[in-house]
């Protein structure tokens, strides 16, 4: 069976990326046979490239740089698109109209995952747009599931951990301390679940260390793909 060509917008830092090729090709294995590897086409990006307009606030230069890469994506080959990065997904309903690929939305394929587990009320961790922003909150309230956030401290910290340790690969114990932390507040508050809102969260965090469900972002968004790619 001849599978679509995945094309990757990669994550903020290398080592997300790195984990979607993973995960994305033991997948097909898993689907496929140990003869098969996914047919990728990946764009590695410069953290600063987008960080930098990101500072900035400046939305329609994120917005361009974005399409630029779909198009150099389908370039290349690729059948359709994922951005490997939750809080790139704040700028889809700007971007989605420009470009004429299908697109698998990390945001989509996590409100599905959480709405079939009927947890009613998930913690979300990311980046500080990802947690302040609006567009998780609003996808999971259409089906009619409440998001907790951590305290504004927490959310520096968790921010501060994912920008200046885990987009490098730097992972430590007391950062997942901090982290194992922040969650048992959540589920104190409430939560029945934790988003991992970041695709280098999964870097530091797993299922074992807490407990409560964790939604790993990157793992759905990767089975999503393969799902598409071995469409007919």
């Amino acid at each position: 069976m001849q599978s679509k060509t995945i094309g990757l917008i990669g994550g903020i830092g290398w080592a997300s990326s790195a984990e979607y090729y993973r995960i994305i090709n033991e997948l097909t294995v898993q689907r496929m046979g140990l003869a098969h590897s996914a047919r990728i086409v990946l764009s590695s990006l410069n953290q600063c490239d987008f960080t930098s307009r990101a500072a900035q606030a400046d939305s329609a230069a994120i917005e361009a740089f974005l399409v630029a890469e779909v198009l150099r994506l389908k370039a290349a080959g690729a059948d359709f698109v994922l951005w490997c990065a939750n809080g790139a997904h704040r700028f889809a309903p700007a971007v989605l109209p420009r470009i004429d690929l299908p697109f698998i939305s990390i945001v989509e394929e996590t409100a599905r995952r959480v709405q079939a587990s009927h947890i009613k009320t998930v913690g979300l961790l990311g980046v500080r747009q990802t947690m302040s922003g609006r567009f998780y909150h609003e996808r999971l309230a259409e089906s009619g599931i409440a998001i907790l956030t951590p305290s504004p401290e927490q959310q520096e910290l968790v921010h501060d951990i994912i920008y200046n340790e885990l987009i490098h690969n730097r992972i430590s114990a007391a950062s997942r301390a901090v982290f194992v932390r922040i969650i048992e507040d959540l589920v104190q508050a409430g939560a029945g679940g934790v988003i991992l809102g970041c695709t280098e969260i999964p870097l530091l965090i797993r299922q074992q260390d807490v407990s409560v469900p964790l939604f790993n972002t990157t793992e759905i968004h990767c089975e999503a793909a393969v799902e598409f790619a071995f469409q007919t």
